[in-house]
């Protein structure tokens, strides 16, 4: 019974703690821009069902960030900050894509997701 007791307790405590990266963002702009972009690359990509959620959720993280980075930044080290950021998300993308679709996303990446120019 204690067992029992014990099991249930730690598969109730464990999904307290578990993390949801769908609920990390809640502004619905950023939602429909990862939508809009996830769709853009899922037409050369080809993700399947499981790809496209996880593809989703880290377009979407990086958007945040990038915003933030856009209203905290200015000039050069704005585009400093964009490079290394744009740097993470191409390594966080190679978790979730095969071999031939992370090197496809690389070379498309600058026309999808641009950065400016600093002048």
């Amino acid at each position: 019974m204690k067992t029992l007791m014990a099991f249930f307790f730690i598969l109730y405590s464990s999904s307290l703690f578990a993390q949801f990266p769908q609920a990390s963002v809640t502004d619905i702009n950023v939602k429909l821009r990862a939508d809009k972009i996830t769709a853009e690359y899922n037409k050369h990509l080809g993700l399947n069902g499981i790809q496209i959620p996880l593809f989703k959720n880290k377009i979407a993280h990086y958007l945040v960030l990038a915003d933030e980075i856009k209203k905290n930044n200015e000039g050069r080290e704005e585009l400093n900050a964009l490079v290394e950021m744009q740097a993470n998300e191409s390594l966080a993308m190679n978790d979730i894509l095969t071999l031939y679709q992370y090197r496809l996303y690389k070379k498309l990446k600058p026309e999808i997701q641009p950065l400016k120019m600093v002048e």
